[in-house]
């Protein structure tokens, strides 16, 4: 209790939102239906690493009004960031909220740090803070297993009828609540992070020295050898070298951090080569990794993913110069540039979000232009194919339509339509353009670089028959677009809320039924993906009380997000 009421006095911004973000999942669990915006979810969350950053650097001011007046307005600015946000998520809002998010973890460590002379310092408090997050995350595993198999117990010794919401509220308590506040107690305190004393665990030494180590040393190895085959052969670089050489830059940059007091005793040989020849050996992999970005460009055009890792590409360049002359005696700076970078390039007209967009936009312009789809700046009706267009301005065109719309929303093409798009999927924009239905099958490679897969169902006619003898409702099910309400009749409410179905009785308020869709959904993309007829047994889902039929489904998926979205759903329910 005592370590409690020091982080309720240290970090009280912090706490909130922790309390907060823990009180909106107790919601979502227990409220089934409840419709908590995205832009309230950002605002905790981001909350809780922004207020600890702020509250880290604030440390170094004594009067109490700075440190609230810092948080406060930081607080005000987040607010202002949030009510931004569309009532629907996008993937350019989810990447930008991602992004925000690693900038401040990362702030976190570095902020109380940013004048000179107090390297070792940084590095003590870094390593703290790591380990203390894996502790906690252990501790709250624990509490977790041993909560968990006491609930069990009951229901399976005393027949007591657990709900699964138990153990989500659980997960909740452990994870949200528990581990976050244990963490917050152990963070080094003033006194503590300037202290310049270190000690170097053994188990530090055998992590960065003889596992990361050995495995960076192979990556370059490869590398090199590829590099060398490239060079011999004459030819351009797989898109793909761009991941392994970020992987080999970050990783190693990771062990020097590990390493660090290694590098400042001078006397192991490795430690001191990799601090004074890492940058050296991976220039000219960076070098490969650009002309990798560069071919993609070239091949698919810009996406969001691309740029970002083109920026990676230019500040391994930067940091890389930069360790090589200060000879890696400031590690803080890889965290602090990257930070500021990541920022940079994620909020503002010049982010990667705007930068994308408008360059989709562009693009669409120009080859709606050059396939003559315009007239006074607006889409010709093409349904009837009167105007013949070739495959690989359709394979182009409906690609970056498709991912303008899916990642940015449909209303950035909206200006080249004369009547409201917001209804229309992808396929029917398709047609509207003319766009011929066997490019877009036969030649899918630049769909496949937008890491997006789309797929449709629809139920034959005169597939089969199923046994429905002990079922008592039947209620038919739409969904098209973003609506949440997909059925509401006197005796039930279906509402469709991300990719689960749940069902209530208004007049049984105890009734309450959950089909999650998405292992469904998934397999169903798979037989897609493999040209195969559907039957009746793979556009079915049978539970515990209910019988759910597909019989017309479109959507997409991202497998980078791991998320499908479901634009079109008419589907039959049975019910006991």
């Amino acid at each position: 209790m005592d370590k409690i009421q020091l982080v309720a006095q240290r970090f009280p911004f912090t706490l909130f939102f922790l309390l907060g973000l823990a009180f909106l999942f107790f919601l979502e669990i227990n409220k089934h239906g409840m419709d908590i915006q995205p832009y309230t979810w950002t605002f905790f969350s981001l909350g809780i690493a922004l207020s600890l950053t702020v509250s880290l650097f604030s440390e170094n001011y004594k009067p109490v009004l700075i440190k609230v007046g810092l948080n406060l307005f930081t607080i005000i600015i987040l607010l202002r960031y949030c009510y931004t946000l569309p009532a629907r998520f996008l993937p350019v809002d989810f990447y930008q909220t991602i992004a925000l998010g690693i900038v401040f973890v990362l702030s976190a460590f570095v902020v109380s740090f940013l004048k000179k002379n107090n390297d070792i310092s940084f590095w003590k408090f870094g390593k703290t803070n790591v380990l203390q997050l894996f502790i906690a995350f252990i501790f709250a595993q624990v509490l977790m297993l041993g909560l968990s198999l006491a609930v069990l117990s009951l229901k399976e010794l005393f027949k007591i009828d657990v709900q699964h919401e138990v153990y989500q509220n659980l997960a909740v308590i452990c994870y949200a609540i528990f581990a976050p506040i244990y963490f917050l107690t152990n963070i080094p305190d003033e006194t503590e992070k300037r202290k310049q004393e270190y000690t170097f665990e053994k188990f530090l030494k055998i992590l960065g020295l003889y596992i990361l180590l050995p495995i960076m040393a192979l990556y370059t190895l490869i590398l090199y050898v590829y590099l060398l085959q490239i060079i011999f052969k004459w030819e351009l670089p797989n898109g793909w070298v761009s991941t392994l050489v970020s992987v080999l830059g970050l990783g190693g940059f990771l062990c020097m951090l590990i390493l660090f007091p290694l590098r400042l005793e001078k006397e192991n040989k490795i430690v001191n080569f990799l601090s004074k020849n890492f940058s050296l050996l991976l220039f000219p992999l960076l070098v490969l990794m650009s002309i990798g970005i560069f071919r993609r460009f070239d091949d698919y055009g810009l996406t969001v993913n691309r740029l970002y890792v083109m920026l990676l590409n230019f500040w391994l360049y930067g940091i890389s110069i930069y360790l090589f002359i200060s000879k890696a005696n400031h590690l803080k700076w890889i965290i602090i540039s990257f930070a500021t970078v990541l920022l940079l390039s994620s909020i503002g007209p010049l982010s990667v979000f705007s930068i994308t967009k408008h360059s989709m936009i562009r693009e669409v312009k120009q080859l709606l232009t050059d396939a003559h789809l315009l007239k006074n700046g607006k889409v010709i009706d093409n349904t009837d194919n009167a105007i013949k267009i070739d495959s690989l301005t359709t394979v182009k065109l409906s690609g970056k339509i498709h991912y303008t719309i899916e990642t940015f929303g449909s209303e950035n093409i909206q200006r080249f339509f004369k009547d409201s798009i917001q209804k229309l999927s992808s396929s029917d924009i398709d047609k509207r353009l003319g766009l011929n239905e066997k490019y877009l099958s036969g030649n899918n490679n630049f769909r496949n670089s937008t890491d997006t897969h789309y797929f449709n169902a629809t139920l034959p006619f005169n597939e089969a028959s199923i046994d429905i003898k002990d079922y008592n409702s039947y209620l038919r099910i739409q969904r098209e677009n973003d609506t949440e309400e997909v059925y509401k009749g006197n005796d039930f409410v279906v509402k469709y809320h991300a990719n689960t179905l749940l069902i209530s009785k208004p007049t049984d308020l105890k009734l309450s039924i959950s089909i999650p869709l998405k292992m469904k959904l998934k397999e169903i993309l798979d037989t897609n993906k493999k040209g195969m007829e559907y039957t009746l047994s793979e556009l079915s889902l049978t539970g515990s009380g209910y019988i759910l039929i597909f019989n017309d489904l479109t959507g997409f998926y991202t497998p980078k997000l791991d998320s499908i979205t479901v634009t079109n759903l008419h589907a039959t329910l049975f019910l006991k």
